[in-house]
């Protein structure tokens, strides 16, 4: 990533460039989180998805569009690439509690840092960590945890009420961008894909989560979760305008309420 497009990015965080250290990554994820939705909507507008880190950084930090995992933690790699840190991409299968045989169609960021190796993830909607994660251990980080199975690929879990819930695995193993091109292009092109069949959009700021799936919208904090169903093509424009700061037109929202209308 050339040194104008890190500032950029920097610059719209209000980040300074620091030591290294894993308090330098948390801030960079949480900071991303807050200003960067993830969202499935260039997706259900056909839309081109490119992976193409300078037509990333137009889209999700100069246009405010946000975007999904490809889009998301490609731009977070080369970041992170850019400022110093040893890095790698992963490509994992989503799982969502399933004993399920899926493609990869998610990407990660492996990061090593003073010899132990962390995950990185700022592309995983409204589940997504905000700070590295080790995965040579069984520490609970905040309510997740990465765990080896059976087969030797990594878990990601989350703890919720009764267990753990595993949204995703992933194995150790060296991915090119080619993977990456081929699981954006399953996720943004296949018509049984998610993504091509549900509007999806979050947000993690400091204190609350927003999440919106289709028609129904979620507020959720430590103390409660607000539950919204979205009725009107108004309602969705200024949820999508005000809430989730993303610069949509009536047309695309029109577009989107009518994809979702019978969801």
């Amino acid at each position: 990533m050339n040194k104008n497009l890190l500032e950029l990015y920097l610059n719209r965080l209000d980040i300074q460039k620091q030591k290294l250290s894993l308090a330098f990554v948390q801030e960079l994820q949480q900071k991303h989180l807050s200003h960067f939705t993830f969202n499935s909507i260039a997706v259900l507008l056909d839309e081109e998805i490119s992976l193409d880190n300078a037509k990333i950084v137009e889209k999700i930090v100069t246009q405010k569009r946000g975007g999904y995992c490809f889009e998301h933690n490609s731009l977070m790699h080369d970041i992170l690439k850019s400022l110093g840190f040893s890095v790698r991409l992963l490509v994992a299968k989503v799982l969502l509690n399933q004993d399920i045989d899926v493609p990869k169609t998610h990407r990660v960021t492996l990061l090593s840092f003073e010899g132990e190796e962390y995950l990185v993830d700022v592309g995983f909607g409204a589940y997504c960590p905000s700070f590295p994660i080790k995965i040579s251990d069984l520490s609970i980080y905040d309510k997740y945890r990465v765990i080896k199975n059976e087969e030797s690929d990594y878990k990601l879990e989350v703890e919720t009420q009764n267990d753990y819930f595993t949204l995703y695995k992933f194995n150790l193993n060296n991915y090119t961008q080619a993977d990456c091109l081929m699981g954006n292009f399953y996720s943004s092109n296949y018509k049984n894909a998610v993504f091509k069949n549900n509007l999806v959009v979050s947000l993690t700021l400091p204190k609350r989560t927003l999440s919106l799936r289709n028609r129904t919208y979620h507020k959720i904090s430590k103390e409660s979760t607000e539950v919204i169903e979205i009725l009107s093509l108004e309602q969705l424009h200024t949820i999508l305008e005000i809430d989730f700061s993303i610069p949509v037109s009536k047309d695309e929202s029109k577009k989107l309420f009518e994809i979702i209308g019978e969801k």
